[in-house]
């Protein structure tokens, strides 16, 4: 005790009053102690002052101690009472105990040992403090304690803590065997795994630990966990205390984490597969695949975006056989799912009943998911019963359409650019067959006129026919390079994965460097023409070379959409950035003026894009943008 301890002492005589105080004031424990002579007084003290503890004498005028500690427990129930018997009267003690007195003591046992009272009267408090936090503990623990007996039905003869709260039923019905844990409570698939399991779990030690579900008396169902122990044998059945927690919800976030688990799984084995589709059919068929075995969704159709409409493209079998003609939706028709299409945004629908703009009134959904994949396509998840799908659901749904409209923009993307590579292979193809003709056509002229011009060189001397020679050089010049524009800048073929810094080291080997460097740091994957690629990094290198010192030093880095080439030479004029690009646009007397018009053509087959500026170091730089990076 952290004070004095408060007794009052209910006495007769005065003399044995101040016997009881000698007796205190010799204990370590400081003590304050209040005598009062008769009963009546004692009560009206109690009813102005706390005490800790109540000291009374048996025989007393007008009312005896057991009287006195029945007023006293009926109007303090929490105040310790010890019942002081003079000699034989021993008897007392056995009624005083069973009244519920907290300890006797018979005044002979004080006289052989005054410190008795002291210990007793300490004990008595600490036990009715300990026995007041006790209670106060298990009223407010967050769960159950309960004491039990192994019989048949479990007999309990003592229920505390939450128990309302937790099952739905009053610890009395329990204790009155009105609801039994066995029969009543626990769930009826988790019985026989209960019995085993305390069972298993006895034979080794005495204690036990398991959950399971149970049964509220709402009839909803909880899981539990159970932490018990025998504490005694009485009557050849054991004695069992133990404690009953609600862990519903962290079954539930268990359950949660194995769907997710489960869903990046499945997201991660759909992703390898939808990396080798190549139309949106294909894809789709992919994603229902998905859908029904990892997320176990059967009833799911997606509808693939049109210029005009939404028209479906794949489904489950279920949903074939539920919905054997889904409809197309369009913006003429109100319907939900057009309207989330056309919004962006998710719809959780809990019972399709509800809305009148359901695009078929008679449909056999009851509830859906409906969820848009970009401007591609819609993916629709249904239920024949309402209320089918839950926030954590709609968030795992989610989670794939991210992934999913990823891959129909891929494929988008690549239809483009294959739609792209036809039409510009059939003008490469208009351009060799014009300049095959033109060519053709050209040369015979030309090596008539050469030949003309030897044998007038033969015939006269003129200063003349050497400007005429040069000029039919020329001409066969610009026939050679119309040939070599038809044929290096030709468009992309098939795509391959290419690691970026082996193409590099790659093309710095085929051209003629002089003493210039590089410093390649590009250990990327990209998808491309890895021969198209080539042409571009060799003409880049050699336009550098060409037209720097030969020291110039070359960096190949990447950057958040692509990639650049730059070097620490003389640069290109801003206002000469344009021209470069341009075909028959050289700087250099022997060049051909073709070699950046192909790099451009090239980096644009591919659906990417080139530009020029300034590196760091004041030389050129260019970047080609748009790459999407394996």
């Amino acid at each position: 005790m952290f004070r004095p301890i408060r007794v009052l002492h209910v006495d007769d005589s005065q003399e044995y009053g101040e016997i009881v105080t000698a007796y205190l004031a010799e204990h370590d424990e400081p003590f304050t102690l209040v005598t009062e002579p008769t009963p009546n007084d004692a009560l009206e003290t109690l009813s102005e002052e706390s005490f800790d503890c109540l000291v009374t004498d048996y025989e007393m005028p007008g009312m005896d101690g057991l009287e006195l500690f029945s007023v006293v427990d009926r109007r303090y129930p929490d105040l310790p009472v010890i019942l002081l018997t003079a000699k034989g009267n021993e008897s007392i003690a056995s009624d005083a105990i069973a009244a519920g007195v907290t300890d006797y003591i018979p005044k002979d046992d004080l006289t052989d040992s005054p410190a008795l009272l002291a210990k007793r009267i300490t004990n008595a408090v600490e036990r009715q403090t300990y026995s007041r936090q006790f209670e106060t503990l298990v009223e407010t623990l967050p769960g159950v304690v309960y004491r039990t007996r192994e019989t048949p039905e479990w007999d309990t003869d003592f229920v505390g803590g939450n128990c309302e709260s937790l099952i739905g039923y009053p610890a009395d019905a329990i204790v009155a065997g009105e609801v039994t844990w066995e029969s009543d409570i626990i769930h009826p698939d988790d019985r026989s795994f209960v019995r085993e399991t305390v069972a298993s779990q006895l034979e080794d030690g005495d204690t036990f630990e398991l959950t399971y579900r149970i049964v509220t008396a709402d009839g909803d169902e909880k899981w539990v966990s159970e932490h018990g122990q025998q504490v005694a044998i009485e009557d050849g059945k054991g004695v069992f205390e133990g404690f009953i927690t609600d862990v519903t919800t962290l079954k539930e976030s268990e359950r949660q984490l194995a769907q997710y688990s489960n869903t990046l799984e499945g997201l991660q084995r759909t992703t390898q597969r939808l990396l080798e589709a190549t139309t949106p059919e294909a894809a789709a068929e992919i994603v229902i695949d998905g859908l029904e075995s990892t997320l176990e969704f059967d009833i799911a159709c997606i509808w693939l975006a049109t210029d005009t409409h939404l028209e479906p493209i794949a489904q489950t079998e279920r949903g074939w056989s539920l919905v054997n003609e889904p409809p197309t939706y369009s913006p003429d028709a109100d319907s939900l799912s057009w309207t989330a299409f056309e919004e962006g945004a998710t719809k959780r629908i809990t019972n399709m009943a509800d809305h009148p703009d359901r695009a078929n009134p008679e449909t056999p959904v009851a509830s859906e998911l409906i969820v848009p994949l970009g401007e591609y396509a819609l993916l629709n998840i249904g239920a024949t019963e309402p209320d089918a799908f839950s926030e954590a659901d709609a968030e795992r749904v989610q989670l794939w359409a991210d992934t999913v409209t990823e891959a129909f923009a891929r494929i988008d993307q690549l239809q483009q650019l294959k739609a792209r590579e036809d039409e510009l292979t059939r003008q490469r193809d208009r351009l060799d067959q014009f300049a095959s003709v033109v060519s053709h056509d050209l040369r015979n002229p030309i090596n008539v006129a050469s030949g003309r011009l030897k044998l007038a060189a033969e015939e006269c001397d003129s200063d003349q026919l050497d400007v005429i020679d040069r000029a039919l050089t020329r001409m066969e010049e610009l026939i050679d390079d119309a040939l070599l524009l038809a044929r290096q800048g030709q468009t992309v073929g098939e795509t391959e994965a290419v690691a970026l810094a082996d193409l590099v080291s790659q093309c710095w080997g085929t051209v003629v460097t002089a003493d210039a460097t590089i410093d390649a740091e590009c250990a990327v994957t990209i998808q491309g023409d890895r021969s198209r690629l080539a042409d571009v990094f060799e003409n880049l290198f050699r336009n550098v070379v060409e037209h720097s010192d030969d020291d110039v030093s070359i960096t190949v880095a990447m950057t958040d959409d692509g990639f650049y080439i730059a070097d620490d030479g003389s640069g290109i004029p801003e206002d000469k950035r344009e021209q470069i690009f341009e075909t028959g646009y050289s700087t250099n007397r022997d060049g051909t003026g073709f070699g950046l018009a192909i790099v451009r053509e090239i980096v644009e087959a591919h659906g990417w894009e080139i530009t020029v500026g300034d590196s760091e170091t004041g030389g050129a730089r260019f970047d080609i943008t748009g790459v999407e990076f394996e």
